[in-house]
C-alpha cells in the first residue's frame, strides 16, 4: 500500500466523520449550516471512491493475482 493511498483513506475517513457529525449536530439545532456540512461531506466521499478505485485497479486490494509469481522466501 502506497503512502498516498493510506493518506487518502485517512483524510477521507476523518473528513466524512467530521462533516457527518457536524451535519447531525447542526440539524438538531436546526441551522442552515447543517446543509452546508452535509454538502461538505460529498468531496470526502468522492475522495474515498477515487482512492479505492485506484487501489483495486493497481492490485493494492482484493484477492492476489493467481498468475503472479510468488515472492522468494
Amino acid at each position: 500500500m502506497t503512502p498516498y493511498v493510506l493518506a487518502g483513506r485517512i483524510l477521507s475517513i476523518l473528513g466524512m466523520g467530521f462533516t457527518a457529525a457536524a451535519a447531525i449536530l447542526l440539524a438538531i439545532v436546526p441551522s442552515w449550516w447543517a446543509l452546508v456540512a452535509a454538502v461538505a461531506f460529498v468531496p470526502f466521499f468522492a475522495l474515498i471512491v477515487i482512492v479505492e478505485r485506484y487501489s483495486s485497479r493497481h492490485g493494492l486490494i482484493g484477492p492476489p493475482d493467481p498468475d503472479a509469481p510468488d515472492y522468494p522466501a
